[in-house]
């Protein structure tokens, strides 16, 4: 095809006439909701063809390097074994029309495309360029938009991590779960979006550790953990060059290793001398290193995740952990909730998803007064909110506590719902 005005090269088309042989220049869709990584490629394979008619309403194509809608234009080589050669029309093939996407499908397209992001940007990192925070702001727009409609999907993908990958789309997951956090505590949305680049940067200093190190699967020896824990200080450096970058993301890059007490690291750090952006940090980062899969430990699940958390005194902001526990909507295990059916229980087991776990009941709310011990699915019965066990039992609670974690009960076979009446009352390396 000879060249011609730009006018003439660019024509936008409708995504189901997307056919073989067509060079993508653009898609006009949300860059999460695209089904592709790149913006720009020539369509070779039909899958890619279905994909783009199945979820992308508008896309842009260049008459320059591909064929247009209704003739055979000058292709690749590559594709002449695509193309009929006694067909001067084209023959676009049969959409074939699935269901929507659902959260989790999108979520993982998304993580998989943000990850790729970090990885790009980590790699420039790693070979001595310049760290651009422009180019992750796209990524955090997408990241906020995302949180607003919720956050658990992403979380869930997110947490399957292989062993290449694993700074990057633990750099998702950190971002993601500060940025959902921040929303909860009410901050504003510009402070929203520092939360989430703050995430996305806070292991930027991992690229300056010798990869054998950080991808080792096993635990460090004394050595290689001091190699480790210069990560965050080596991080700091290289975003100092960067002008005008929010002072608090260099915090949570050099301090999200402090802990309450003073026994973090590098500048042992304690009570109000931790700034509330990197408490946020120490919390997310801990909380998606210990649900996450690695090859030198086990995955916690989230409720145990929660519940060790919990536990470990002087290592984090109560205040910003039990934020963190409401914004997943994720209870710890041994933690007391209220039922739907108004029956007070204790967290004991997983249940189908991370936000409806099995729930040992064993007290009536409306005839205020100890029932039979039984096991609830709360899929069938949701939780309705936390409760304090001192406010219901007093001193008697730790016992109590303990006698009901101690039962066996069979599980309930139906969960009952009486109405809506509501009038009652660590791991052995850095992330």
């Amino acid at each position: 095809m000879t060249q011609g005005s730009t006018k003439d090269r660019y024509i936008r088309i409708r995504g189901e006439q997307a056919t073989l042989g067509m060079y993508v220049h653009a898609l006009h869709c949300s860059w999460m909701d695209s089904p592709f990584w790149r913006q720009s490629f020539l369509l070779t394979k039909d899958a890619d063809c279905a994909r783009i008619r199945e979820s992308v309403r508008h896309l842009t194509i260049d008459l320059h390097k591909g064929r247009g809608p209704a003739r055979i234009a000058a292709v690749e080589p590559m594709m002449a074994d695509t193309v009929r050669a006694d067909s001067s029309v084209a023959r676009p093939a049969r959409a074939h029309r699935r269901k929507p996407p659902t959260d989790l499908e999108r979520a993982a397209a998304m993580a998989e495309r943000a990850s790729a992001v970090i990885a790009r940007l980590f790699d420039e990192a790693r070979l001595g360029r310049a760290v651009c925070s422009a180019d992750l702001t796209p990524l955090v727009e997408e990241l906020a938009e995302a949180t607003m409609r919720g956050n658990a999907a992403i979380i869930a993908v997110t947490r399957l991590k292989d062993r290449d990958r694993y700074t990057y789309i633990h750099s998702v997951a950190v971002g993601t779960l500060m940025m959902g956090l921040a929303r909860h505590l009410g901050m504003s949305e510009a402070d929203i979006r520092v939360a989430g680049m703050a995430g996305l940067l806070h292991d930027i200093g991992k690229v300056r550790i010798a990869s054998a190190i950080v991808d080792k699967p096993g635990t460090l020896d004394p050595a290689e953990l001091a190699q480790m824990r210069r990560h965050p200080d080596l991080g700091h450096d290289m975003l100092l060059d960067i002008a005008d970058l929010d002072p608090r993301i260099l915090a949570v890059c050099r301090h999200h290793h402090e802990r309450i007490d003073g026994t973090g690291y590098p500048a042992g750090l304690a009570g109000d001398a931790i700034g509330p952006f990197v408490r946020l940090a120490a919390v997310c980062d801990v909380y998606d290193a210990v649900t996450s899969i690695r090859p030198y430990k086990r995955a916690w699940s989230p409720h145990e995740a929660l519940a060790r958390m919990l536990e470990w005194e002087g290592h984090f902001d109560p205040v910003i952990l039990r934020a963190l526990i409401a914004s997943l909507g994720i209870q710890p295990f041994g933690a007391l909730v209220r039922l739907h059916s108004n029956r007070l229980g204790i967290v004991v087991e997983e249940g189908d998803t991370p936000t409806t776990p099995i729930v040992r009941t064993f007290y009536d709310v409306p005839e205020q007064r100890r029932g039979t011990i039984v096991d609830v699915a709360t899929a069938d019965d949701p939780i309705l909110r936390a409760e304090r066990g001192g406010y219901w039992f007093g001193d008697d609670w730790p016992t109590l506590r303990s006698e009901v974690m101690a039962a066996s009960p069979p599980p309930a076979p139906v969960a009952r719902r009486p109405g809506t009446d509501d009038s009652a009352h660590q791991g052995a390396r850095p992330c």
